[in-house]
Formats: structure tokens, sequence, C-alpha cells
């Protein structure tokens, strides 16, 4: 069932002695050891049950007291306004904004397409321990595969780690660009925005919010689109900038992508960016 439900990747070094998976039904990455067996950060199928659908209901529980969070599932879950939201897509709403939210919390500037092992996702809709297979991702300046955490072998090392508690109601993006006929979506700072800018994007659109809710909005446009996902090997790298590294949070640009739709209270900066 794991083995259907996840396709190895080989992105990463041989003897790096993980792999990264991605999922066929919602398209989200994962580390594990190579050779094992495991299963999507997000996803639930017929072993789900006990704590994995008592996360959903206790979600369900909240919906009633607040509309806003209500909104966000039912986006999610692709539900009109006044739909009942099955206990099925709240508990895999909520993994996918906890896997969203430690991703985040490890993310630096000059990083991109994280990738990691969360104890306790989807299970329990939450990190619940801290033995993990390490989070890697693209080290922009270099291209490479690097674990984060360790020195980059190409690069003087990079220093910044965030707590998630401490941001949730600051302020953070969501943009959206385009380069040739890809768009890119994706969360982040002011710098995150110019990177793809300078590395040749055009700016389409960037709407800031409240970062717990801008993480929420990200989670739901991957939902959202991930039947239009672009596949790597489908567009070659060099048709990206640099800054898009292996390709996460690509579609075509022809898909329509309005970042209103999916971040409904949030403000639009993008004549901030504007030359």
């Amino acid at each position: 069932m794991a083995a259907d439900q996840m396709e190895p990747l080989d992105y990463l070094p041989a003897d790096s002695a993980v792999n990264i998976l991605q999922c066929r039904h919602c398209g989200s990455h994962r580390v594990c050891r190579s050779g094992w067996r495991t299963r999507c950060h997000v996803c639930l199928d017929e072993r789900s049950s006990g704590p994995a659908l008592a996360a959903g209901e206790q979600l369900l529980s909240r919906l009633a007291h607040e509309p806003a969070l209500a909104g966000q599932v039912r986006r999610f879950a692709g539900l009109t306004a006044t739909a009942v939201v099955p206990v099925r897509a709240a508990a895999e709403f909520q993994a996918a904004v906890a896997l969203g939210e430690e991703l985040d919390r490890r993310g630096r500037d000059g990083w991109t397409d994280l990738a990691g092992d969360v104890h306790g996702l989807p299970w329990y809709g939450e990190k619940r321990g801290t033995s993990s297979h390490g989070t890697w991702g693209i080290h922009i300046r270099c291209g490479s595969w690097q674990r984060l955490g360790d020195a980059c072998t190409e690069c003087p090392p990079e220093q910044g780690d965030r707590s998630f508690a401490a941001l949730r109601d600051t302020s953070y993006l969501l943009y959206l660009v385009r380069h040739r006929g890809l768009l890119k979506f994706g969360v982040g700072g002011a710098r995150r925005v110019r990177q793809h800018l300078l590395a040749g994007a055009e700016l389409m659109e960037v709407v800031e919010g409240r970062h717990a809710d801008v993480i929420a909005a990200e989670a739901i446009l991957k939902r959202q689109k991930r039947e239009a996902a672009v596949p790597l090997r489908v567009w070659r790298t060099w048709r990206m900038p640099p800054s898009f590294g292996a390709g996460t949070e690509v579609v075509r640009a022809g898909v329509r992508i309005r970042l209103a739709d999916v971040l409904p209270d949030g403000r639009d900066v993008t004549g901030r960016f504007k030359k």
C-alpha cells in the first residue's frame, strides 16, 4: 500500500542513506531512509483509524465557532461554503498545515524545495516526537541538495532558525510569480520574493497575511493544484530560474490562480515589489 502511494524521486546523493518520496495523490514530499516503505505525511488511507480520525473530529468541533477556519478547511477539501466537512478531509487539512508549519520553521533564506520527516504525521495531525531522517532542500547558491543544519560543502555556512509559535501572528507573504510558461507560488518574506525576481521571474501577485493563515493558504493551493503540478521529468531544470529549485509548487501558466481565493483576509501588497 505504501509502495503504491509513494514514489521515490532519487534526488539526494547516493551516500546520504535517505531518499525523497512524493505522494502520487497529493504531490507532497517526505524524506525516509532508503529502502524503507513509508507513507504520505498528509493523506489517509484504508489503514487510517483511531488517532488519525480523532484529530479530524477535534478540528471539526471548532468549525462552528471559527468561521475563518471553517472556510480554510472547505477550500482545502474543495467544498462549497455550506457543505458538510468529512472527518477525513479535516484530518488531512490538519496534517497538511502541521507539515507546512514544521518545514517553514526549519526554512532559511537561500534554500528551497524543503522536504522532511515529521514524527506523528498523519496519525495525530501534529508533530509528536523529535526522531527524524532530517530536513533536506536545495541550497540556491550552489544548486545542490543539502541536509539543513549541516554546513554546505560548497558555500559558507548560514544561520537562522525560527519558532513557528513566535511567528504565528506576524505578517507573512503568499506570492505568485511567472517564468515563461510556468507559474510558481510559495510563502516567505520579502527577500524570498525578490530572489525570484532577480532570477528573472515576472511578478504576478503578492498577498500579505497572518503567518498562520498564509501557511494554511499554501496548503490549500497545493491541494487544489496538485493535478496541475508540472512533473520535473517534463520540464527541464534549465527552463526555470535557479530560485525555482526542483520545481516544487510549479504549474503551467494557463492554470488559474488567484491568491485572494485562498487568503481572503489578506492584503494585496503587489505594488510593494513593483519597480
